[in-house]
């Protein structure tokens, strides 16, 4: 008996042959959209960053995208399931789904990878919000403006603190960790004497707008030390009598401090300008040199600050020269 083929059966296996591999290509599309999806998101989460400067890869917004991309699987292949009907691979999605999603949650929740410059790199972007609300909302009511106006000036020098301390510790100049031992116990004093009493982690720089600075140093042009791009400065030098003359505004108060340079360009680099009890050095970043921005001579630039013996803090921001 002749074999004879039955075509209508191989017109439907090819035809079911051909919409499996349609619905195996919608499937790629929609694994493509959601990782596509979620980069972008990633992204996004930088738009309310205040400068650019302050975009800092982040691991907790790096989690927290996948967090949001497992989400989003979930609840667009529920609305979707028309159009993807692969039992096996439905059941996949939603537990891989659910899987990422606990374990990105986690990551987030606990910081088990995060350590001192990631905690730093994720803070910035994050104090960076701070100062996009603050500077940048329509505030008019006194306290709240005066409170805003607080906010600037902690978050720009913590920026300015942690750029510092990142790169510090990028080159390996971590300090050891402090030996182990309990703080003495507080004492009963007076209110004076507690009012009185010299905490000196809060003896940071302050900015300085132009009427300050011209009173104290006049209107001569020179170089300034800015925290951020577009802040105020917290270290102005101009040119003096036997070298030159910075200020700084020290608690609420302004202190002036002087170096033999010849220039306040000099002042990159050289001797540190100093007062009794106080100085101030500055340090362009390595392999940072000077570039024309808007007309001026700007560079990366380190300010380290030292109080007696008591206190060193350093400070990464920019150090610009009238051009």
């Amino acid at each position: 008996m002749a074999h004879r083929t039955d075509p209508k059966g191989t017109q439907h296996a090819g035809a079911h042959e051909k919409k499996s591999s349609h619905g195996l290509k919608n499937y790629w599309r929609f694994f493509a959209m959601i990782a596509t999806s979620t980069a972008v998101m990633f992204i996004l989460m930088y738009l309310n960053t205040y400068a650019w400067e302050q975009i800092f890869w982040s691991e907790t917004r790096f989690y927290m995208a996948f967090v949001m991309g497992a989400t989003m699987a979930v609840i667009m292949l529920a609305y979707m399931l028309g159009m993807y009907r692969n039992l096996a691979i439905n059941v996949a999605v939603f537990a891989g789904s659910v899987i990422v999603f606990a374990g990105a949650l986690w990551l987030v929740r606990s910081q088990t990878t995060v350590g001192e410059t990631s905690y730093m790199r994720a803070m910035i972007p994050h104090h960076s919000i701070a100062l996009l609300t603050s500077k940048r909302a329509n505030i008019a009511e006194p306290r709240v403006r005066k409170l805003a106006d607080e906010i600037i000036v902690a978050q720009e020098r913590e920026i300015a603190e942690m750029r510092y301390l990142i790169a510090e510790l990028d080159e390996g100049n971590a300090m050891p960790p402090e030996a182990d031992g309990e703080a003495p116990a507080p004492e009963i004093v007076p209110l004076q004497e507690a009012l009185d009493a010299n905490v000196t982690a809060t003896l940071d720089l302050a900015p300085m707008d132009t009427a300050t600075l011209e009173n104290a140093l006049g209107s001569d042009s020179g170089c300034d030390f800015k925290m951020t791009a577009e802040g105020d400065p917290v270290l102005a030098v101009r040119a003096g009598g036997d070298g030159v003359e910075g200020v700084v505004k020290l608690n609420g108060q302004l202190v002036l401090v002087a170096a033999s340079a010849d220039d306040p360009v000099q002042a990159l680099g050289g001797e540190p300008l100093a007062t009794e009890g106080l100085t101030l050095s500055l340090q362009a970043a390595p392999e940072e040199e000077f570039e024309d921005v808007d007309g001026a001579q700007s560079v990366l630039a380190d300010l380290l600050l030292g109080l007696r013996d008591e206190l060193t803090i350093g400070y990464r921001g920019f150090y610009r020269c009238a051009g």
